[in-house]
């Protein structure tokens, strides 16, 4: 870790790459491309943000939600690339990794699964019979 700050790089969904960023002294995690090519101004773009803000919902289930006493997360778009940003609370750092991760699995698995799926054949170059 240099001054605070530590990346790591994780082979995950769509066998693609994803750099995880840590900055202690922020106090966030960052993933800072989880969906690339997506204008800001797009549909998708504004259904993730709306997923996204979804996952701090009390309707939710403990396991699947983010506490927002424990941790927040932020969408946001830099140049097509969909960024997640992880603030942590209470310096609870096992918590919010965890939340985090989950939080980038079900992007995967249930938001781009349940409508996205040109955009996972374009982005990914899928064939579409096999998602």
């Amino acid at each position: 870790m240099r001054a605070g700050v530590a990346s790591f790089k994780i082979l995950w969904h769509r066998d693609q790459f994803f750099d995880l960023i840590l900055d202690t002294h922020k106090k966030t995690l960052r993933f800072p491309v989880v969906l690339p090519e997506v204008p800001s101004s797009s549909a998708i773009y504004r259904e993730f943000k709306q997923f996204v803000e979804s996952r701090h919902s009390e309707n939710l289930p403990d396991h699947r939600r983010i506490d927002p006493k424990k941790a927040t997360v932020r969408p946001s778009n830099r140049s097509g690339n969909v960024a997640l940003t992880l603030t942590v609370k209470n310096s609870d750092y096992e918590y919010a990794t965890r939340k985090l991760i989950h939080l980038v699995h079900e992007t995967f698995l249930v938001f781009l699964q349940e409508g996205h799926y040109d955009y996972m054949v374009k982005v990914f170059d899928l064939d579409p019979d096999h998602l």
